[in-house]
């Protein structure tokens, strides 16, 4: 790790501390302890349902991303690769990382490096901007319940920013300006070389998306019912500690949390979710002692939702290892277990 990556990391890690420290300062323990003391556990259970289903929505959608540009890899292996980037992703300091090794992984695997990039790319995006239209669409709903204007300008206009970053990426006319400053004169299509080539691809990638409207209209549906399910999460075990605050705002919070969580300003949310749940909902009358168990309970919902990537990593890893002694070295080890190269057991 460089010095520069180990200084922001310090950053990431004290952003973190100092917030948990501020709040746990402002808030009562014993208070937070009967609110976990008191809990129907049955419908916290009923959460990992959700989760259940959200992982698998998530990882549908990739699997319609990759067979939309032609890759018809074995969907298990697919699954794996997914569950275990997810599962490193919770313990990276940004939320980019999962989507990383993700990409990585799958290049390994079939040899479509840019392609690979490209699904996980327009994955996120599509993630993204399903948060932003859900939450929007609660917050214009409810606006006249709960009139908040520097949250609804401030979901709007990450929205509008949400849909010209797709629309810039799909759009035939920014892909002939890119060829026309990228490629070569005298060159034609298929002719560059290096990076050039690899940007060719990218946008290859975007053209067969734009063709098909009716897979994007799908993949966006899926999104959609992932933040669904996610605000369902939170809806289910604030109800599961009696917290007393109606549905239609975690439809209007939940999205944006979400989006503060992947802010590169803290390790894995930490601090940034609790501070966000504490302020969000304690502003419509969320006792906060609560909302910051509410905060603490998302986050290892969220942990527990990608153990199994965890399990999967250390069952191939094993395996592998002990079919192919004395092959390679540690790295070539550590490389081929990451990208899931090995047969399925």
């Amino acid at each position: 790790m460089t010095n520069r990556r180990l200084f922001w990391l310090l950053v990431r890690v004290g952003v973190s501390v100092a917030l948990l420290v501020l709040l746990l300062a402002r808030l009562d323990i014993p208070s937070m302890a009967r609110f976990i003391a008191r809990a129907d556990w049955w419908l916290a259970a009923l959460t990992l349902v959700t989760v259940v289903m959200d992982r698998c929505l998530m990882a549908g959608r990739w699997i319609y991303l990759l067979e939309g540009l032609g890759i018809h890899a074995s969907r298990l292996r697919v699954v794996k690769i997914f569950l275990v980037s997810t599962f490193f992703g919770s313990f990276l300091p940004t939320g980019i990382g999962g989507e990383a090794i993700r990409a990585v992984s799958f290049s390994r695997l079939s040899s479509k490096g840019v392609e690979s990039v490209a699904s996980v790319a327009m994955d996120r995006i599509m993630g993204m901007l399903s948060m932003l239209l859900t939450g929007l669409a609660a917050l214009l709903v409810s606006y006249r319940i709960y009139p908040h204007p520097v949250l609804l300008a401030t979901v709007l206009s990450l929205s509008l920013i949400a849909v010209a970053g797709l629309v810039s990426l799909l759009s035939p006319s920014v892909h002939r300006l890119l060829l026309y400053r990228i490629r070569p004169a005298g060159r034609l299509a298929g002719e560059s070389s290096g990076w050039r080539a690899s940007v060719e691809r990218a946008m290859g990638a975007m053209e067969s998306y734009r063709s098909q409207p009716g897979l994007m209209g799908l993949v966006l549906a899926m999104s959609v019912a992932v933040q669904v399910l996610r605000i369902l999460q939170a809806y289910l075990l604030s109800e599961a500690m009696a917290l007393g605050s109606p549905l239609v705002y975690f439809f209007c919070f939940v999205p944006l949390i979400l989006l503060i969580t992947m802010l590169p300003i803290s390790v894995s949310g930490l601090g940034t979710t609790n501070l966000a749940y504490v302020a969000l909902f304690g502003s419509v009358g969320m006792d906060p002692d609560g909302a910051f168990v509410l905060s603490v309970l998302i986050l290892a919902l969220g942990v527990i939702g990608n153990l199994p990537g965890g399990v999967i990593y250390a069952l191939e890893g094993f395996a592998a290892s002990e079919s192919a002694p004395g092959k390679g070295n540690a790295r070539h080890g550590d490389l081929e277990r990451s990208s899931l190269v090995e047969s399925d057991r």
